[in-house]
C-alpha cells in the first residue's frame, strides 16, 4: 500500500460532474516531468480517457490510444484500469487518486487524475504518475469518428472486464447478480410475448447493465431487433454471444446470410455474393468462414422445409451479375420474403 492510501478522501461527497461513464477525447497533450515541459509536438496524438463508477465511491480510470495498438500488448489500452477515490472538488477541478493494489501488488496510489472544469464542463484532464514525478495534461477535442471508436472500445472493455471479474467472484456474489439480472430478463420476456417490444428492449438492456454476460438477455435483445427489422442493431448482442461461446458461430453465419437476403429482396427474391457475405462476417464478428461452410449452413436452413428455400450453384458459376464474388446464394423461385423473415427469427433458436 502506498503512503497516500492512508490519507482520508472526500469520498462522502458526490462529484458535480456525472462520472457514471464519463468519456473524454483529446488530440493534444503536454508532458511535464520534474516540473519541466517537454518540447514534443503531440498534436494529432488522439487519446480517450474513461472514468466510470457505480456508487461515486470508487472510480475506475482507463486511457486508450486512439491512433494505434500497444506494440507489446496488442491492444489499444494506453493505461490499464486504475481504481481511485475522490480526494477533493473545487470550483475548478475534481481530484482523484488511486488506492489499493493491482493483482501484481503494485500500488494504484502511484496514479492520479484531475478533471479541470470550465463553465461546468471538463476542458482538460491531467494524468499524474507520482512515482515518476510526471504529469500529462490532455486538452479536449471533438471528432465524431473518434467518439464512435471510444464508445466501441469502452463497450468491449466493459464486457471483457466483467467476464474477468465475474470469474473471480464468490458464489454468493454470482447468485445475487444472477437473481437481479434474471428478474429484468423475465420481465422483458413477458413484454415480448405481449408484443410490447419497446418495453422488452428496455428490460433486456437493464438486465445487461447488471450482468453484461447474460446470454439469455443478449439473445432476447437480438430477437427484439429482429422482430422490428432493425437487423444492424443485432450486431452487438450477437458479437458478444460469440465471444462468450464460439458454438454460436453457425447461428451468426446463418443470421448474416438471411439478413443480407432480406435487405436485398426484390421482385426476383434475394441474393448475396460469397465475397460480400464472407467479408461482412469477418469485419463484424472476426469470424473467418468460406463458401463450403456457408453452403453447409444453407443445407441446414433448408432442412425443416419440404423444398429448398435457399439455393446456390454447385461448383461455382458465372456470378449472375454479382461481379467477381462468385456464384450467389439466393432465395429459390417461389420463396417469399415472409418465409425468410420467419427463418431469420428461427435461426436465433439454433443450439
Amino acid at each position: 500500500m502506498g503512503i497516500f492510501d492512508l490519507l482520508k478522501s472526500d469520498s462522502d461527497k458526490n462529484p458535480s460532474i456525472d462520472l457514471t461513464d464519463f468519456k473524454f477525447l483529446s488530440d493534444d497533450h503536454t508532458r511535464i516531468q520534474n516540473g519541466q515541459s517537454t518540447n514534443a509536438n503531440n498534436k494529432g496524438a488522439w487519446r480517450g480517457i474513461r472514468v466510470k463508477t457505480s456508487n461515486n465511491k470508487t472510480f475506475y480510470v482507463t486511457m486508450y490510444n486512439m491512433n494505434e495498438n500497444h506494440p507489446v500488448w496488442g491492444d489499444n489500452i494506453q493505461m490499464a484500469e486504475k481504481q481511485m477515490k475522490m480526494l477533493e472538488e473545487t470550483d475548478s477541478k475534481i481530484i482523484l487518486r488511486g488506492f489499493g493494489n493491482d493483482i501484481m501488488g503494485s500500488s494504484f496510489a502511484d496514479y492520479g487524475l484531475t478533471l479541470h472544469k470550465f463553465n461546468g464542463n471538463i476542458n482538460k484532464v491531467s494524468i499524474h504518475m507520482y512515482d515518476r514525478n510526471v504529469d500529462i495534461i490532455y486538452v479536449k477535442a471533438e471528432n465524431n469518428d473518434q467518439k464512435k471508436k471510444l464508445d466501441n472500445y469502452s463497450n468491449t472493455d466493459s464486457f471483457e472486464d466483467f467476464m474477468r471479474k465475474f470469474q473471480s467472484m464468490s458464489m454468493s456474489e454470482k447468485m445475487q447478480i444472477a437473481s437481479q439480472t434474471d428478474a429484468f430478463n423475465n420481465q422483458g420476456a413477458n413484454a415480448y410475448r405481449n408484443d410490447n417490444i419497446e418495453l422488452a428492449i428496455e428490460n433486456f438492456e437493464k438486465a445487461l447493465k447488471i450482468m453484461p454476460i447474460n446470454d439469455d438477455a443478449l439473445i432476447n435483445l437480438a430477437r427484439c431487433y429482429t422482430m422490428l427489422g432493425e437487423y444492424e442493431k443485432t450486431f452487438e448482442p450477437l458479437n458478444k454471444l460469440y465471444r462468450l461461446n464460439s458454438n454460436n458461430r453457425n447461428k451468426i453465419i446463418a443470421y448474416s446470410l438471411l439478413m443480407h437476403l432480406l435487405e436485398d429482396f426484390d421482385s426476383d427474391g434475394g441474393a448475396v455474393s460469397p465475397s460480400t457475405l464472407i467479408n461482412y462476417i469477418k469485419a463484424k464478428y472476426n469470424i473467418s468462414t468460406n463458401d463450403d461452410e456457408i453452403k453447409s449452413i444453407i443445407r441446414r436452413i433448408n432442412e425443416p422445409y419440404n423444398r429448398d428455400i435457399l439455393v446456390y450453384m454447385i461448383g461455382g458459376g458465372f456470378g449472375f451479375g454479382m461481379g467477381s464474388g462468385g456464384s450467389p446464394y439466393m432465395t429459390s423461385d417461389g420463396t417469399i420474403k415472409s418465409v425468410i423473415s420467419d427463418e431469420i427469427e428461427d435461426v436465433l433458436n439454433w443450439d
